[in-house]
């Protein structure tokens, strides 16, 4: 089995706003997780190893986060680490992780480190601190704000519109309380879609035989 690979600071630290990195680097000399920057992964932004059978715990980040994803992906992961040490059988998103979520992200919680829509979005996700950022639609929506480049989701579309989505192409139906009923033309099926999927347009123009 090959040797984990240990934080490279350098470039965990570009992918954070400026001065979030303090913190960071401050958490990291504490308790030494390693942390890997990595591909991209369609069914989560991060994720957390529990220390297991001699292996150390360690944390990935997505590499196509913007900073400010980036660093609410990280802090969540950082608080699973902590809650760990202090609650072993802690459940994974209950009351002992929200409270250490809670305390972990309130050294970024300053105009010198966030965007005011950011911060303010974040300070209401805390509240409810739900088990993943991508749950929180309202954070969600104010972290794209801050994409590079723009970035289309599904909500975005109107509907009977075509999109691509993993290899397939769908066609945009009517919402479903907070998700969207799309069929895919490649196996006819019908699926139930998260608002802020990333998509790619197939034809702009309404199509109306398509459903």
């Amino acid at each position: 089995m090959s040797t984990m690979r240990r934080t490279d600071p350098e470039s965990l630290r570009r992918h954070l706003p400026e001065a979030a990195w303090p913190p960071v680097q401050d958490w990291l000399r504490e308790h030494g997780v390693p942390v890997h920057v990595v591909k991209p992964r369609r069914s989560k932004l991060g994720d957390y190893w529990m220390p297991r059978e001699g292996r150390p715990p360690r944390i990935t980040v997505n590499n196509d986060l913007n900073p400010y994803a980036f660093l609410v992906t990280l802090v969540h992961e950082f608080a699973h680490h902590t809650t760990w040490l202090s609650a072993e059988r802690a459940e994974a998103h209950g009351a002992e992780w929200r409270s250490e979520y809670q305390r972990t992200m309130r050294p970024f919680l300053s105009p010198a480190v966030l965007p005011s829509d950011v911060q303010f979005a974040l300070e209401n996700h805390l509240r409810r601190a739900p088990a993943s950022s991508c749950t929180d639609r309202s954070l969600m929506r104010t972290l794209l704000r801050h994409e590079t480049e723009p970035v289309l989701v599904l909500e975005r579309l109107p509907e009977r519109a075509l999109f691509h989505f993993n290899g397939a192409i769908y066609v945009k139906g009517p919402r479903m309380r907070k998700r969207y009923k799309c069929r895919c033309l490649n196996n006819h099926r019908i699926y139930i879609m998260d608002p802020l999927l990333e998509v790619l347009v197939h034809d702009p123009a309404v199509v109306g035989a398509a459903s």
